[in-house]
């Protein structure tokens, strides 16, 4: 299993509209990112170079935590704020966590590689499968040369037929802090391995802890 994120995005406007229910605004105390600027800049030679600086990340105060943490671990309703927290991520898995991932609906979204127009037009080898559980590699081996022998005589629904669940595949995801928290609470202890790797990756995500209930900070 793969995992490579993009980028995080929705701090600032979900914390700033998690006080809307008690007009609380002005005890806010966090530092909401600054705007990417174009900055020019002179180097050693003398020549001047113009380029876009990154926006400052958001900094959350110590009152927003405080409240956001309490939110967050008062339930779905109270915590609804964390639908507005965004992670952008890449993730290669079998079709195995696959069928499990789309389990989770709400807060999510999914672009994948798509079978139908790409698994005819390349090799099949051993290494687009996790057979990481087996005992050796002969067996995977076998599967992957029985699937290949299928795509070079074109014979695409037998391929399908054949084709473990074992096969990896990539999908670009949006998915909220609210979405992970509830796949991060029921698979924390699952007796699948990706989800325990899925599960660690959440563990190191941007203040994690308003998904994990784990006070980190």
């Amino acid at each position: 299993m793969q995992i490579e994120i993009h980028e995080i995005q929705g701090f600032w406007p979900a914390i700033w509209g998690m006080r809307n229910p008690m007009q609380s605004h002005h005890m806010s105390d966090s530092e909401p990112p600054e705007e990417a600027d174009f900055a020019i800049h002179e180097d050693e030679d003398g020549f001047v170079n113009g380029g876009w600086e990154p926006p400052m990340s958001f900094r959350f105060g110590p009152n927003d935590h405080t409240l956001a943490m309490k939110l967050a671990n008062a339930g779905t309703d109270h915590g609804k704020f964390l639908r507005q927290i965004v992670v952008w991520v890449d993730i290669t898995a079998t079709q195995t966590w696959w069928s499990e991932f789309d389990t989770y609906r709400m807060g999510v979204e999914k672009n994948s590689e798509s079978k139908m127009h790409t698994l005819m037009n390349r090799e099949i080898t051993v290494d687009m499968f996790d057979f990481s559980a087996l005992p050796n590699t002969v067996f995977g081996s076998y599967i992957a040369g029985i699937c290949e022998g299928y795509r070079k005589t074109g014979e695409f629904e037998a391929l399908l037929q054949v084709l473990p669940m074992s096969f990896l595949q990539k999908r670009t995801c949006m998915i909220s802090y609210a979405a992970l928290r509830n796949m991060y609470h029921a698979r924390r202890n699952h007796k699948l391995k990706e989800w325990q790797t899925f599960c660690d990756w959440v563990e190191k995500l941007e203040y994690n802890e308003l998904i994990t209930g784990k006070e980190n900070a």
